[in-house]
C-alpha cells in the first residue's frame, strides 16, 4: 500500500525536476580535479575555493544553458577544453557571458 501511495509523489519529483535535467544534457561535464589538485598543491585553501568556484559555475550554466548561442556554446566549450587538458566552468562561463554581451552591442 506504501508503494502506490508513493507513486504519484514520486512522479511529480520526476516531472518537477525534467527542466533541469534537460537544461543540463548539453551542459558538457568536465573533470576538474587535477586542475584544482594543482591548486592545492600550492596551498589547501585554494584547492577549496577551485571546487567550490567550479561547482558554482557550473549549477550557473545549467541554469544559464538554454539563454547561449549555439555558435558561442561550440567556440567557448573548445576554448574552456582546449588548453593543455585544462576543462574549467569558470572558463567556459565567462566566455559565454561575454560572447552573449558582444552580441548585445549596437552594431555600427
Amino acid at each position: 500500500m506504501m508503494k502506490r501511495t508513493m507513486l504519484p509523489f514520486l512522479a511529480v519529483a520526476v516531472l518537477a525536476l525534467h527542466p533541469f535535467s534537460a537544461a543540463a544534457q548539453n551542459v558538457p561535464t568536465f573533470d576538474v580535479g587535477p586542475q584544482c589538485s594543482a591548486q592545492a598543491k600550492a596551498a589547501p585553501e585554494l584547492g577549496q575555493a577551485c571546487l567550490a568556484d567550479e561547482k558554482k559555475a557550473r549549477e550557473d550554466l545549467v541554469g544559464q544553458w538554454a539563454q547561449f548561442a549555439p555558435d558561442s556554446k561550440a567556440r567557448c566549450t573548445q576554448m574552456a577544453t582546449g588548453v593543455a587538458g585544462i576543462r574549467s566552468y569558470v572558463e567556459l562561463l565567462t566566455c559565454l557571458q561575454i560572447a552573449k554581451d558582444v552580441k548585445g552591442l549596437p552594431k555600427e
